[in-house]
């Protein structure tokens, strides 16, 4: 399935926010704090629903506390594939997995091995214990490459610094009523 129709089966729940933005060449920056947002607004709605009272802003951190850490990894994931571009992560970063090569490195079925091992929630760990299994095997994956990719994408520091700066400024709104956004319902 091309990028085109995968884009069309699965737009944002929340569409296209203000915070988002258009380059001269059409493409689509998304705002991964405002969609965060979005989507920490909709978890307080449903929640508050489910329980028939507001739960206030103890269903925010919950959001933060049970769905950041895999919300991130999917919009990198997202990124990453070139599915569709956040502003968070690196412009260089978008649609790397989805080549046929990177910087002439990484052959295109690595690149994919290591995507889909990524987006099941692999770590980097387990991504090298992959391309060391395949030195032993008639395919074999030269493991500097596999290396060296993971350092490009760096997933673990990408996720580390999303994970503070954003968390910050998640608990900052939180802490000061005058900085919210309207209130929207799913």
């Amino acid at each position: 399935m091309g990028s085109g129709s995968f884009l069309a089966l699965s737009d944002l729940p929340e569409g296209r926010l203000t915070a988002d933005w258009e380059r001269h060449d059409g493409l689509v920056i998304h705002s991964l704090t405002a969609h965060a947002l979005a989507a920490m607004e909709r978890h307080k709605w449903i929640e508050s629903e489910r329980n028939r009272r507001d739960l206030g802003d103890g269903a925010l951190v919950d959001w933060i506390d049970r769905y950041w850490k895999g919300f991130v990894r999917a919009k990198l994931m997202e990124h990453l594939y070139g599915w569709r571009c956040w502003g968070a992560f690196d412009d260089a970063d978008f649609g790397l997995l989805a080549r046929q090569t990177v910087e002439f490195k990484v052959p295109e079925p690595v690149l994919h091995q290591v995507a889909l091992i990524l987006a099941d929630g692999g770590e980097n760990l387990d991504v090298i214990r992959w391309a060391l299994a395949q030195e032993d095997t008639s395919t074999g994956v030269d493991t500097e490459a596999v290396l060296w990719l993971l350092d490009r994408i760096d997933i673990n520091a990408k996720r580390h610094r999303l994970l503070t700066d954003h968390i910050r400024l998640f608990i900052n709104r939180l802490d000061n009523p005058d900085h919210r956004h309207e209130r929207r319902h799913p």
